[in-house]
């Protein structure tokens, strides 16, 4: 039998495709949910359609600018945090129908941000004045939320006193700095698991008026230019290069605080910020045990670079 180019070259190329594709089930398969199809199923004689881009849905927790002098509620966890989690284009509908149907069961009309649950103040102020049963069946409602949705957090958390201790306000004068280098680390690890799959990257964040140009910029000079640390210090972490960036990264786009996607995302950004100094929070430890961290979704081998990051801490 006569065997063409094209022939021999699928053939050299099929036991690439189904290691890389075994490694992608293995790691993210179970961590994530179901959504990757059967790994050994794909095959390079069939055209495969491109699949649906990532979109990490960023928040911020605490304050971003070392300098500012933390109030007193944050003594001792005093944290800057930048991150959420991500998640497939085709998953998008199971995160805002999940949301939804909470929302719709508690008759909410506020966002859910989650200080002001705990806190059951603003406008979760009546959760203060239900009886234990109902505020245990709330939590217990939001917790499933959490931990069904098809998701992964990631994020970077900086302690604020170790930045400073650390002598890096001192060294660096931009006060936006330490919020720039929890965005690019948050970014480049998210880009890393998207290109371990193939997909684009989206970023969607709260919007702020005073500070969306200001982020908006920090994606853009990723995608043009690449990292801006310290290539020797970085180089353990094998950071993306610049064209890598180019060629994963989409779209960036603000949201109001109201947005569906967002809410689950200032969850996750907080429990990973809590964890840094309560190693029993709750929801963190909900969140592990579902495996929807990447510190806990992903195997060890992947940590080191995708993992979430917690900076200046002791």
């Amino acid at each position: 039998m006569k065997i063409t180019v094209a022939g021999q070259m699928a053939a050299m190329l099929m036991p690439r495709l189904a290691a890389h594709s075994t490694i992608l089930c293995r790691v993210f398969g179970r961590g994530i949910g179901n959504a990757l199809p059967n790994c050994h199923e794909a095959s390079p004689f069939v055209r495969q359609e491109m699949p649906r881009p990532y979109t990490l849905y960023m928040d911020e927790s605490g304050n971003r600018h070392p300098d500012k002098k933390a109030d007193a509620s944050r003594e001792g966890r005093d944290w800057f945090g930048f991150g959420g989690y991500l998640v497939r284009g085709e998953d998008n509908d199971a995160v805002r129908k999940l949301v939804a149907e909470f929302s719709y069961e508690w008759k909410l009309r506020q966002p859910l941000h989650i200080t002001d649950m705990l806190s059951e103040s603003k406008g979760f102020a009546w959760l203060g004045r239900k009886d234990q049963a109902t505020r245990e069946a709330f939590w217990d409602g939001w917790r499933h939320v959490l931990c069904s949705a098809p998701v992964i957090g990631i994020g970077c958390v900086i302690d604020r006193p170790g930045y400073v201790a650390r002598g890096y306000l001192e060294k660096h004068k931009d006060k936006w700095l330490l919020c720039r280098s929890a965005f690019d680390i948050t970014v480049e690890r998210a880009a890393k698991i998207a290109r371990l799959e193939g997909r684009k990257l989206h970023v969607v964040f709260e919007q702020d008026a005073a500070v969306n140009e200001t982020v908006t910029g920090y994606f853009h000079n990723l995608k043009e230019n690449g990292l801006g640390f310290d290539g020797k210090n970085s180089e353990k972490y094998k950071p993306l290069r610049q064209v890598e960036f180019a060629e994963t990264l989409g779209r960036i786009q603000h949201k109001p605080k109201s947005h569906t996607m967002l809410q689950v995302a200032d969850s996750f950004i907080y429990a990973m910020a809590r964890h840094g100094y309560d190693k029993k929070f709750w929801i963190h430890r909900s969140l592990r045990d579902r495996k929807r961290l990447a510190d806990f979704a992903l195997d060890a081998e992947h940590l080191p670079q995708l993992g979430i990051k917690y900076y200046c801490f002791d």
